[in-house]
């Protein structure tokens, strides 16, 4: 009994200094702070090792829209394409159906059997011949002068595009 007794004054004595210790009105607002100083910037780091030199004689013609026929009549005028790109560089040519997120190497093949191909090349221009007639293509021919091209994976089109920043 006298272990009730203890448990109910304490209760009674919890429940008396939590009525009077709560109050319903706010206080008021503290001070505002000041605003600290901007710090000092730092030095300038060292400057970096210099990086090969690259080949800025790159360049990237697109041709949207369009429709490639049956044989080897499929002819592109692409004056960017140099006596000296003819010469010492070299011609890589891509194909996708507009709307693709990527893009195919020539010569394009379906099983065993060329589809799509480049037939000549020639300073001012580019003949394609296919197997088949498609609209709706956009075809990338890349013109490089002048390089070594010995270590380039020219089926891979993602390869060519980081390699020289290339944009669509």
């Amino acid at each position: 009994m006298k272990i009730v007794r203890i448990f109910l004054k304490s209760i009674a004595l919890v429940l008396i200094l939590s009525i009077t210790s709560c109050s319903s009105e706010d206080g008021e607002d503290g001070v505002n702070g000041i605003d600290g100083k901007d710090g000092v910037t730092g030095a300038t780091g060292a400057t970096g090792a210099t990086g090969q030199d690259g080949n800025a004689n790159v360049i990237s013609v697109l041709f949207e829209n369009q429709t490639i026929n049956n044989g080897s009549n499929n002819v592109f005028d692409i004056p960017e394409l140099t006596q000296e790109i003819y010469d010492t560089g070299f011609v890589v040519a891509y194909v996708t159906v507009t709307g693709n997120d990527y893009w195919e190497t020539l010569p394009l093949s379906l099983g065993q059997q060329i589809i799509l191909e480049i037939d000549k090349i020639e300073v001012g221009k580019a003949t394609l011949k296919a197997t088949f007639t498609q609209s709706n293509l956009k075809l990338r021919f890349i013109l490089v002068a002048g390089v070594d091209a010995n270590s380039i994976d020219f089926s891979n089109y993602k390869e060519i595009e980081s390699l020289y920043n290339l944009k669509d």
